[in-house]
């Protein structure tokens, strides 16, 4: 195979058939075509057999392009973007510069417009000269010389640059072979809409420009290094310098004798030639609300429309004052901003939350639209004429409103279902030699179920608690008696080194609670089985945590009968019964200032636990005597 034509592609169906039937003539048995769909709304088909269709799910050009590469058997490989042209002589031409086994060929090249037609021509014109931009598409690469180099995956911009710097091209030193097309072999479409330089321009692309100044990079600056390399997975970088002693860097930036540029982020030494753009913040929809608490309605709808219309808009959530924890739950949805009168924000659509709200004066939109989430009162004044549209949250809300919402619309408000928080619940002391390294699994599996944003709350039942437990998980005071919870507990949690038998997991066999454990031996003489009621915790932690949301159901049966009749062959013939004794009344308190029972000697610690009647009594007494609160009367936490 001579050449592996690379074609990322995504939602340019009209401009790609032009492509391939350009391509179509030139192909050979010598020549692969592979065309790499990245997660298009519709996937790509062809008429053409030749053209080998890989779809994968969107993740950028830079991840089509790698899987390209993944699966190229050419001993050259080009790049041709799908809304891109290439001439009818562009394979003939390649294979004949190839001859001479160059590592790079480079191409002449145009750009093109579809209103406007030519627009900049590139032309090389000897053998020395040489395209100033570092584009994949203007050149050929012999496979070899790429090697295991891929693209980056982190960049929306960019990349070009950063892939053929990794590969060695724009090492100065030319420690390489290069040919010359003198032709004009690609032709870039500058006007389709979605191109990657308009959107860059636009600020819509995550990566950045970071310039970094030093008049002098000597070669003690080693850290420097690290920095730009860390930088350099994510942003564009440049390097402004008199003199560079550490040639390395080459391979993490750009490097410049110093001009005047722009850059998002200016670091190193003060210079006078830095220009720093603020870019515009750029988004189809703004969601502002100038303030909103932790718990009422507006912050849950703010979460529930960006959960349905993050798929459809690019979303910004812009705020005033915000809970934190809100703020952190709709990260995870949409981009979240606090306003900054200093910073540009255009978008197509702003939307106000609260009645109180006012567009802010450093946002440029082309429609407004007021959200209703209350009905009328009297303190309450509303203004829909400040916005273009008005949306009530239901009919009861514009019919309250009377006359100044009879041109609103009523949109009910979006549900979004989450899944339940699982409940853990545990009953282990910490620190016990049988127990073993419970504590660390303890603390891996709420990291794990954390890593993976699986909500949960894990009650821990001990008169010997976790020391700083991790975020969920609850120390509880230890009580006689924890069937309540374990009833309604999605599963029973033991990680001991080993148990003799665990009266725990007994009660949650025959509670029909599922297990969570480590594999101690007794754990399936108890009668638990793997992936049925429950699920083995190897020992060194490493296990798929997703698969518990997956909670089985079971109808487990215990035999008391035949051990009771195995206790009575132990102890021989039963004695005649006597009158029972009257067991002591139980309290169930709240221990609301942790402290040790003077008789027992037991640490009981904040939270729900149960004690006798008469010890409850005393220390209500002693309490009152010393005007210290240890205790108050409860009911069942459950």
């Amino acid at each position: 195979m001579k050449l592996s034509i690379i074609i990322p592609y995504y939602n340019a169906k009209e401009y790609t058939d032009e492509l391939l039937d350009v391509l179509a003539p030139q192909m050979t048995d010598e020549i692969e075509c592979l065309l790499v769909d990245d997660g298009s709304e519709k996937p790509f088909k062809t008429k053409y057999k030749w053209c080998k269709v890989f779809r994968k799910e969107n993740g950028g050009c830079s991840t089509a392009r790698n899987v390209g590469l993944d699966n190229a058997m050419g001993e050259y490989v080009s790049f041709v973007d799908a809304d891109d042209l290439v001439p009818d002589y562009y394979v003939k031409k390649i294979l004949e510069a190839a001859k001479t086994l160059p590592d790079v060929i480079e191409f002449s090249w145009k750009s093109l417009s579809s209103t406007e037609g030519v627009q900049h021509n590139h032309k090389l014109n000897n053998p020395t000269d040489h395209l100033s931009n570092p584009s994949v598409c203007t050149r050929a690469f012999k496979r070899s010389f790429i090697g295991d180099i891929r693209f980056n995956e982190k960049k929306d911009s960019t990349e070009d640059e950063d892939f053929s710097r990794k590969i060695g091209y724009l090492d100065k030193t030319n420690r390489f072979s290069r040919a010359v097309i003198y032709d004009y072999m690609y032709y870039y479409r500058t006007a389709v809409t979605g191109s990657k330089i308009k959107r860059f321009k636009k600020g819509l692309m995550k990566t950045k420009r970071v310039v970094y100044y030093y008049k002098h990079v000597t070669s003690n600056m080693n850290w420097l290094i690290d920095a730009i390399k860390k930088e350099d997975e994510t942003n564009e970088v440049w390097l402004l310098t008199e003199q560079n002693d550490l040639p390395e860097l080459r391979r993490y930036c750009q490097i410049s004798k110093p001009i005047s540029i722009w850059g998002h982020y200016l670091k190193g030494e003060p210079y006078s030639r830095f220009t720093k753009i603020e870019v515009p913040v750029r988004a189809q929809v703004v969601l502002y609300c100038e303030f909103a608490n932790m718990i009422g309605g507006i912050s849950t709808f703010l979460y529930n429309t960006c959960q349905h219309l993050k798929e459809h808009y690019d979303i910004l959530v812009l705020y005033d004052r915000f809970d934190p924890m809100q703020c952190d739950r709709l990260r995870k949805v949409a981009r979240v901003m606090k306003n900054d009168l200093q910073r540009s924000i255009v978008c197509d659509t702003i939307i106000l939350n609260r009645l109180t709200d006012k567009i802010p004066p450093n946002v440029t939109y082309k429609k407004s639209i007021q959200v209703c989430h209350a009905c009328r009162q009297k303190v309450i004044m509303l203004h829909p004429e400040n916005t273009d549209y008005l949306v009530n949250v239901s009919k009861a809300s514009k019919d309250s409103w009377g006359k100044i919402a009879e041109n609103g619309t009523v949109i009910h408000n979006l549900s979004y279902p989450e899944a339940k928080e699982l409940l853990l619940v545990s009953a282990t002391r910490m620190g016990v030699s049988d127990k073993g390294k419970n504590d660390h699994r303890i603390r891996t599996l709420a990291r794990m179920l954390n890593e993976k944003g699986i909500p949960f709350v894990w009650l821990n039942f001990s008169d010997k608690g976790l020391p700083d437990p991790p975020a969920n998980f609850i120390n509880m005071s230890a009580r006689a008696n924890i069937q309540t919870f374990i009833k309604k507990a999605d599963y029973l949690v033991q990680l001991s080194d080993e148990e003799a038998y665990s009266m725990s997991i007994l009660e949650a066999l025959n509670l029909n609670t599922p297990i969570l454990a480590t594999p101690f031996a007794s754990l399936f003489e108890e009668g638990f089985v793997d992936g049925v009621n429950g699920y083995v915790v190897p020992f060194d932690m490493k296990f798929d945590v997703e698969k518990i949301l997956n909670i089985p159901k079971f109808d487990f049966k215990y035999d008391n009968k035949a051990i009771v009749n195995q206790w009575k062959k132990m102890l021989g013939a039963p004695a005649p019964k006597r009158e029972p004794v009257p067991i002591e009344n139980y309290l169930s308190v709240n221990v609301v200032r942790e402290f040790k029972d003077k008789y027992t000697g037991t640490l009981f610690r904040k939270g729900l636990t149960t004690l006798p009647e008469s010890r409850v009594r005393e220390i209500l007494a002693t309490q009152k005597k010393k005007r210290v609160k240890l205790i108050e009367i409860a009911e069942s936490a459950l």
